[in-house]
């Protein structure tokens, strides 16, 4: 996780260093493997074999996330970050939706649009072997365009309604004032729900809308919103701002129960979820990368780290996370003879974890 000039010092504290005496670790020589990992033939022979252990699968999640850096990489650009702007990278995941884990990678120019990503997106998909049958994505891919990609495709998909979108206004209008009755009550977790469904045109295909009321997140956003009209004397449009408020609209080209729609969706989270362990546990970022070549093996190596990370995750259950097993086990001591390696006691927890 740290620059990589470093290395030699984590390799000379390592069971590595007898492993592989004749390893040469400067700096230098990791910038020279990761150039040969970013190479396009290697990339392509590696998701060949990777995506092939896959089977069909059962659909795939597809994500984008912002890497901020600055680096002199050609396809770094400003572009738009948790409301921010930021000099960045876009990296865009596909997901496996049986298994969680990540499925490919893009990366992408910062101030690309998730919107114009999509077609090419799928095409490598296939390229790679997979057909999928199935995508879920946020608001931010849906276009005239990429729904009738997906349609021409055969690929069904749920995405979430932008409120920017004429249909949306339509739905609010239409249905945000019934919404709030028994009939459309669904019970997530902890929580309750009004859901809708409602048949809708989709640029020429029949589709299906959920509009999603979520009681809770209404009364703290209504409460916003009047007060904000209160002090700018602002009223314009107010009974649509005020339907509008805790409310969220599925498009899915496909008939799903009420009850699963919620769930269906926040399969996204999955992805979240990657990003989040590739920044924070992984440490991914800040990126210390200035040739694109290397960028590629980089990433590839985070990519692999990351499946690791996610296979170790589902192993240990929930009493260890992975960082601690991981000190834990940075604790386990040997004895280096000139021939051989005696390895020292394990404590209680070591014996636990390699259990």
């Amino acid at each position: 996780s740290s620059a990589m000039r470093y290395a030699s010092v984590w390799f000379e504290g390592s069971y590595a260093k007898i492993l592989f005496k004749d390893a040469k670790i400067s700096s230098q020589r990791i910038s020279e493997i990761l150039r040969v990992l970013g190479e396009e033939g290697i990339l392509r022979k590696f998701f060949h074999s990777y995506i092939s252990s896959f089977g069909k699968g059962e659909g795939v999640i597809i994500d984008t996330t912002a890497l901020p850096n600055q680096s002199r990489l050609p396809f770094s650009a400003w572009g738009y970050n948790d409301g921010g702007i930021e000099k960045q990278i876009k990296l865009l995941f596909v997901v496996d939706r049986r298994s969680s884990l990540p499925l490919y990678f893009r990366y992408l120019a910062g101030n690309l649009l998730d919107v114009s990503t999509l077609t090419n997106t799928i095409e490598e998909l296939k390229r790679m072997g997979i057909k999928t049958s199935f995508v879920l994505l946020d608001a931010g891919f849906f276009s005239k365009e990429n729904i009738e990609g997906l349609n021409r495709e055969g690929i069904e998909y749920l995405i979430r309604l932008p409120s920017s979108r004429k249909l949306y206004k339509e739905l609010i209008m239409e249905e945000g004032g019934k919404l709030e009755r028994y009939e459309n009550a669904v019970r997530y977790g902890k929580r309750a729900l009004f859901i809708k469904e409602r048949e809708v045109g989709v640029y020429g295909d029949a589709g299906y809308a959920y509009i999603v009321l979520d009681p809770e997140r209404k009364g703290r956003e209504i409460k916003e919103v009047l007060i904000e009209a209160m002090e700018e004397g602002d009223e314009g449009d107010i009974d649509y701002k005020l339907k509008k408020q805790g409310v969220m609209i599925l498009l899915s080209s496909f008939r799903i129960r009420k009850e699963e729609v919620v769930p269906y969706y926040y399969l996204r989270q999955k992805v979240e979820t990657l990003f989040g362990y590739s920044k924070d546990d992984l440490q991914m970022i800040p990126l210390r990368i200035h040739k694109e070549e290397t960028m590629r093996g980089y990433l590839l190596l985070m990519f692999i780290t990351l499946v690791v990370f996610m296979k170790l995750k589902g192993e240990i259950g929930e009493r260890w996370t992975v960082e601690e097993i991981l000190l834990n086990m940075r604790n386990m001591k040997c004895k280096v003879y000139d021939r051989e390696v005696l390895v020292q006691e394990s404590t209680k927890e070591q014996k636990e974890i390699l259990k």
